[in-house]
C-alpha cells in the first residue's frame, strides 16, 4: 500500500519548486539539529525520566527527518 502511495505521487516528487526544495532543505536542517540537541541534554541530564522523555523526542525528530528524506531520494525507501 504504502508503495502503490508513493508510485503515485512520485512524479510530483520531480516537480518541487525551488522555492519547495529549499524548505525541505531546511526543515531537513532543522529537524537533525533537533536531533542533535536531544542527544546532547540527555546525555547531560541527571534525571533518568527525563533523559529518557528528552531521547523520545530525540526519536521522534529523526522519524520526520527520515520522512523528510524520502522527498530527496524515494527510490531508496523500502
Amino acid at each position: 500500500m504504502k508503495q502503490q502511495i508513493r508510485q503515485q505521487y512520485q512524479g510530483q516528487y520531480a516537480q518541487l519548486s525551488t522555492k519547495d526544495f529549499n524548505y525541505l532543505k531546511d526543515h531537513l536542517s532543522w529537524e537533525l539539529l533537533a536531533m542533535k540537541k536531544c542527544a546532547h541534554y540527555a546525555a547531560e541530564c541527571q534525571d533518568p525520566q527525563t533523559a529518557q522523555l528528552i531521547n523520545q523526542v530525540g526519536m521522534m525528530h529523526e522519524r520526520h527527518y527520515n520522512s523528510l528524506l524520502q522527498y530527496f531520494n524515494p527510490q531508496s525507501v523500502q
